[in-house]
């Protein structure tokens, strides 16, 4: 009379690219016997079934009588075009009948990820808007979605002024979450000032991603243009007059707002006194 056989998986674990559309494990009994064996198993892991990862469910396994292995099919394992982490199948055997259960009864199938990490960049290298309009959402993407959360540093600099002087923006960390392809860096707080300025820029540079590489568009500028036009450079007053014995007078040039350029006028002298030169009226001066 036969004794009862143990059963148990060939292996503990094992492994292959998604790129393999299925995958056999083997059960192995320790000897034959002279009845049909059969054995439950369960599916776990952190993959998905139901042919989103792999197709395979809860089920029984038969072994025929006289022989010594069985095969449990992990089918259709997707191979999908995103950058995951790799995932596991898990075969847990349970309940046999005319066999007792051996030491390995649980068997781990990792598929392993074959997608490249995404790149990470902007989605423009340059955009300007008015000092009018008080914030602007600056696009950052992705080559392709991810199944992890993607993290990106940027750091901010230009000839603007932060902390709330031209515009409101610090160094920091962008995260794109699992699946989405896009995020964005927003500029606040843009100043709307009566200063006449020229335009000026705020540099954002991406640096150190996590689950993802660097593109090409890591640098994006956006100018913020000066809305407040040219002063106009005018005599204080048209007339004056002073006597003769006064060695030197003083004529008042003026602007109608404050600018933070420097204003330069040439001046030429008419009447019975003649005499010209350059005036330059420094930015902190009106």
């Amino acid at each position: 009379m036969m004794s009862t056989p143990t059963i148990d998986f060939n292996t503990s674990s094992s492994s292959g690219a998604e790129s393999v559309s299925s995958k056999a494990i083997t059960v192995d009994l320790s000897g034959p016997s002279g009845e049909i064996v059969t054995v439950d198993f369960a599916v776990t892991g952190t993959a998905t079934g139901s042919g989103e990862d792999y197709t395979l469910g809860d089920g029984t396994l038969s072994i025929a009588a006289g022989d010594t292995t069985g095969t449990i099919t992990i089918a259709n394992i997707v191979d999908d075009n995103t950058d995951e982490t790799d995932e596991t199948v898990i075969i847990t055997l349970s309940s046999p009948s005319n066999a007792t259960l051996g030491s390995d009864k649980v068997h781990t199938y990792t598929i392993t990820d074959d997608d490249n990490q995404p790149e990470i960049s902007f989605n423009l290298t340059n955009s300007s808007g008015s000092e009018s309009i008080s914030s602007t959402a600056i696009t950052v993407d992705l080559s392709a979605a991810s199944s992890n959360d993607i993290t990106v540093n940027y750091s901010v600099s230009g000839t603007a002024i932060g902390s709330g002087t031209d515009y409101t923006l610090t160094d920091g960390t962008l995260t794109i979450n699992a699946g989405e392809t896009s995020a964005t860096i927003i500029i606040t707080g843009i100043i709307d000032d009566l200063s006449s300025e020229g335009n000026e820029t705020v540099i954002l540079t991406l640096s150190a991603p996590n689950n993802a590489t660097l593109g090409d568009d890591r640098v994006h500028t956006y100018t913020i243009k000066d809305n407040d036009g040219t002063p106009t450079v005018s005599f204080s007053e048209i007339t004056s007059n002073n006597l003769e014995s006064v060695s030197s007078t003083s004529i008042e040039i003026s602007i109608p707002f404050a600018s933070e350029v420097d204003i330069r006028v040439d001046y030429t002298v008419t009447g019975t006194a003649t005499g010209s030169g350059t005036i330059l009226l420094l930015m902190t001066e009106r």
